[in-house]
Formats: C-alpha cells, structure tokens, sequence
C-alpha cells in the first residue's frame, strides 16, 4: 500500500515538475532577435505593442504575443549573449521611489546614497523613466563591466 502511495506521489512530481518546465520554454521561445530594424520597423512593432526588451545598435529583442507574432520580420531565436543588460543607476529621492525600483524586474544590487545600483534591460529602464525616475547608463553592458573588459 505505501508503495502505492509513493508511486503516486512522484508520478505527481514529475507531472508536476514537466509542466513548469514547458512553461518556461514557452517564455524563453517568445523572445525573438530581429537584425538591423528600421526606425519604421521598431515603429510598427511599438504599435502592435512589442515589448521591446534589448535594443543593440546592429539588432533588437522582442518578446512575441499572438498580436506581434504575424508581423513580417524576419526573426531568428535568442542567444543568451544576445541579452545584453545595462548596468544603471537610479535615482530614489524617497523609499517609494527604492519600492519602484526593486519591483520593476531589474536585477537590483543595491543602494549607495541616494542611488539605486541595478542591471536592466533596456524594457525596464525606459518603464524607470516612464515612471518619473531617473536613470542613468554606467555600462551598455554590465557583464562586461563586471569582468573589467571595460
């Protein structure tokens, strides 16, 4: 009986865990690299309500909805390199500004002073902006950065 039990049990877990892991290809397989858009392509994009998550000077990353999805662009799948976060720093006159900060989606690091320390994507500095804060570039790429190659 206890073995049917623990039977149970783990094929529940793998079901379990083979769901979540659909999932996140799902999320990961929505994202889509568009090389060397036109002003009128990131337009057009912008219109259909693209989130534009990295923008390069030679490419950009989208995330795809079903509204972005038909639109004729030429797209191919993301590298992990190609998810270039800027290292940033934001200004928090006042904790609900800090509170903004932590739950935008950046990679928060810390605060020194009156600053917030974080990696963003270019999605989430330009909703920082949009939310009144503001945001200034230290590194177009903060694992560069990191490593000292800059």
């Amino acid at each position: 009986m206890t073995r049917f039990y623990l039977f149970t049990l783990f094929s529940l877990l793998f079901i379990h865990c083979g769901g979540r892991e659909g999932a996140e290809r799902t999320a990961i397989s929505s994202l889509r690299k568009i090389a060397n858009p036109s002003d009128a392509q990131i337009q057009e994009l912008r219109q259909a309500n693209a989130e534009i998550i990295v923008r390069q000077p030679d490419y950009i990353i989208i995330r795809t909805t079903k509204m972005t999805t038909p639109l004729a662009f030429t797209a191919s799948p993301v590298a992990e390199q190609d998810l270039v976060q800027r290292l940033v720093h934001v200004h928090i006159p006042d904790s609900a500004a800090l509170q903004t900060v932590i739950n935008s989606g950046v990679d928060f690091w810390g605060v020194e002073g009156d600053t917030a320390v974080a990696r963003a994507y270019d999605l989430y500095i330009d909703d920082l902006r949009a939310a009144g804060l503001t945001v200034r570039i230290v590194a177009q790429d903060a694992s560069d950065w990191l490593e000292g190659k800059i």
